[in-house]
């Protein structure tokens, strides 16, 4: 697996020529419209979601990492992304079945999903917004 040790490994992983086109690959790409955040010694992705007043968990990749670390991340923001955009926009009925005609789960008081957790040996930052 290739090693990621500085921004040039990021393009790479990308096929990107520039942190432009990073960015908009990384929000193209993915089903949930990531992003992603160059620092120095690090990057930062995750994802708002559509909906809701909150966005995913941010996961932070501090140089060097290996690419596989890089996709794993962004596997993970679509997955937290999935989960809350349904809990915020899909209509579910008194028996939790997916129904046109019943509310959403954030409108029936059901607390928003927390993937994150599932991954807290990735270092997170705040909540996208």
């Amino acid at each position: 697996m290739p090693t990621i040790d500085r921004e040039t490994g990021v393009l790479d992983f990308f096929s990107a020529a520039s942190r432009a086109t990073a960015q908009r690959h990384i929000f193209k790409y993915t089903d949930c419209g990531a992003w992603i955040d160059f620092r120095d010694d690090r990057i930062i992705v995750g994802s708002i979601v559509e909906g809701c007043d909150f966005g995913t968990a941010t996961y932070i990749l501090r140089y060097p990492f290996e690419s596989a670390d890089l996709q794993a991340r962004i596997d993970a923001v679509e997955r937290e992304a999935s989960a809350l955009w349904d809990w915020a926009n899909v209509p579910y009925d008194r028996l939790g079945r997916r129904h046109r005609n019943g509310k959403t789960l954030a409108d029936q008081g059901v607390d928003a999903p927390d993937i994150s957790y599932e991954y807290e040996h990735f270092e997170q930052g705040e909540r996208s917004s």
